[in-house]
């Protein structure tokens, strides 16, 4: 079992770092939220005549997917093109049908949404892929809807190959139609080559977003028994996908949205769970010789689905909203966790609620009517660090004497360690290394030729899930020390939870020679937390002429952070 684990945890790390090489993985500053639902600025003339301001008042993604609905003109008839509708491909596209909304989804770069995806799904497929005209409509609806994402200055296109019922499952093999599974399926790679090449040929390297697709595969019986997928409604999706990278140029980016898993994870251990079934089996269904670029050009999203986090009756599985006494908080943290572990896009399905009410009208409620404050959360998932500095609660300091005058320290923290001679303060160094000194100053703290120690207090005023901001100042006037403001946990029975210890630097300059840390606590649940030890520590090695300064530390400060959703 110790083997597995290891093997395991190395695969991730091979392919976590392979998904950085290849640049699939970006900087959290690049990450993109993106919308995906049923109510958002879709049409030319809601674009258009719209105040710009009003398309990103209540927005807080990077992006949408804009659904292509059309009314064409062929000959004296005005045909209603809506794409998920359009089984088969029966009314062919050009680039006129689209003369209105081109110049309309480019306004849309002059605002937030910059990252956006013109939707489709398999309808346009035939379910015959052997007939030669079917195919040839499918191929030219694809290739001028990829067009026109790429001159409406989209991020590529997006398609849904879910097997709805009213997209005739184009993905279900149908021996009624005359050829073996094995004909049918090679006929299908083929078909997905062609596809992939053409989607390239009219916007090279495109992004192709999926709501899922190989993540599919996420246990070891999927991954070693594809054949059980051959007879259901998806049974052909395999075959398509090899020939997808047998034609893939190695440039575009395929995004994996992993939206079942997704829109059911409520904690760390689920989106770890997506993660690892992502790097262990992902690739599984693919041709080997297609792994390197599969892993080269596919990116892992994940998914939200915001409906979830709504309470409501009649909730069935989508009840996210039920394992928390807080669903809004749960969101926010949410909202965090998807763009951490996310490669670079996540995206929020959004059914029942309306984020842009002056522009769509819609029988559904604004969002925060039907989640209070759902947007403020959305936009401090999306950096909750900075949310954490806006709602921090400086009205209340909850470390003693953060001024660190001198008097009645506290205990000494081990065997051979002495009083800091600071109130409420405690001191320690390691006695496996040279220690120095650690001496009040004018109410600061000096720490002189200490190579591993710090001064620290504890709190047990936290609660579970609650976040917290800590900060100090500190001087370096030494060449022989690093400063660095740390915390960690204990439990019940005392012990500290060492794998959950923190630290940070001391990087905000704050001029003459001052710097400051600052770091943002979140208390685990689960794990039998009861205390909070903050630490301003210093690690180096001596002055071997015995001249060094040292480094000060001052204003260690600790506060709560009141979001305004933990107040309902």
């Amino acid at each position: 079992m110790k083997n597995l684990l290891t093997t395991t945890l190395l695969a991730l790390a091979t392919l976590s770092l392979t998904s950085i090489a290849n640049g699939l993985r970006v900087p959290s500053s690049q990450k993109k939220l993106i919308h995906f639902g049923w109510v958002a600025p879709n049409q030319p003339d809601q674009l258009l005549n719209c105040d710009l301001k009003d398309l990103e008042e209540n927005c807080p993604f990077d992006g949408i997917g804009v659904r292509v609905d059309l009314k064409i003109k062929r000959g004296d008839k005005i045909i209603h093109f809506y794409s998920p509708r359009q089984v088969g491909s029966p009314n062919v596209l050009t680039k006129e049908d689209f003369k209105d909304y081109i110049p309309a989804f480019r306004r849309l770069q002059q605002t937030r949404l910059k990252h956006n995806f013109l939707i489709t799904n398999t309808a346009l497929f035939n379910a015959d892929w052997f007939d030669d005209e079917g195919w040839k409509r499918t191929l030219a609806n694809y290739s001028t809807l990829a067009w026109a994402a790429r001159e409406s200055q989209c991020d590529g296109l997006c398609i849904d190959i879910e097997a709805y019922p009213y997209t005739n499952q184009p993905f279900r093999f149908r021996p009624e139609l005359g050829h073996s599974f094995e004909e049918t399926a090679a006929q299908v790679r083929r078909r997905g080559k062609e596809w992939i090449e053409e989607l390239n040929r009219q916007y090279p390297n495109i992004t192709l977003f999926t709501f899922f697709w190989t993540s599919q595969c996420n246990s070891s019986f999927k991954a070693e028994h594809p054949e059980f997928q051959n007879y259901t409604a998806t049974g052909l999706q395999i075959a398509f996908f090899n020939g997808v990278y047998d034609g893939a140029p190695d440039m575009m980016k395929i995004v994996d949205g992993n939206e079942g898993a997704g829109y059911h994870a409520a904690n760390d251990a689920d989106y770890t769970r997506i993660v690892a079934n992502y790097y262990l089996y992902g690739n599984a269904w693919i041709d080997e010789k297609n792994h390197d670029k599969f892993r080269k050009i596919t990116s892992m999203g994940i998914a939200l689905y915001l409906d979830s986090y709504v309470p409501r009756e009649n909730a069935g599985g989508w009840n996210l909203f039920a394992r928390t006494d807080n669903p809004t908080n749960m969101l926010a943290q949410n909202i965090t966790k998807c763009l951490n572990y996310s490669d670079e896009y996540v995206w929020v399905w959004c059914e029942k609620g309306n984020f842009w009410p002056k522009i769509c009208k819609s029988q559904f409620k604004p969002w925060n009517e039907n989640l209070p404050h759902c947007i403020e959360a959305i936009e401090a998932g999306r950096d909750m660090d900075a949310a954490m500095r806006k709602y921090t609660n400086k009205a209340k300091n909850m470390l003693k004497n953060s001024t660190l005058e001198t008097g009645a320290s506290g205990a000494p923290q081990g065997p051979g360690q002495t009083n800091s001679g600071i109130k409420n303060w405690s001191s320690w160094q390691s006695t496996h290394t040279p220690t120095g000194t650690i001496t009040p100053e004018n109410g600061m703290v000096r720490l002189t030729n200490v190579t591993n120690g710090c001064i620290t207090q504890s709190t047990t005023e936290i609660n579970v899930g609650k976040q917290y901001v800590i900060t100090a100042r500190s001087k370096n006037e030494g060449l022989f020390g690093n400063p660095s403001l740390a915390y960690f946990f204990r439990d019940s029975k005392g012990q500290g939870l060492w794998s959950l210890q923190t630290s940070t630097s001391f990087s905000e300059d704050l001029g003459d020679g001052w710097k400051r840390a600052t770091a943002f606590i979140t208390v685990p649940p689960d794990m039998d937390i009861v205390s909070l030890t903050i630490s301003a520590c210093v690690t180096g090695s001596q002055d071997p002429k015995g001249e060094d300064k040292g480094i000060l530390f001052d204003d260690i400060e600790m506060y709560p952070v009141d979001f305004p959703w933990k107040k309902q």
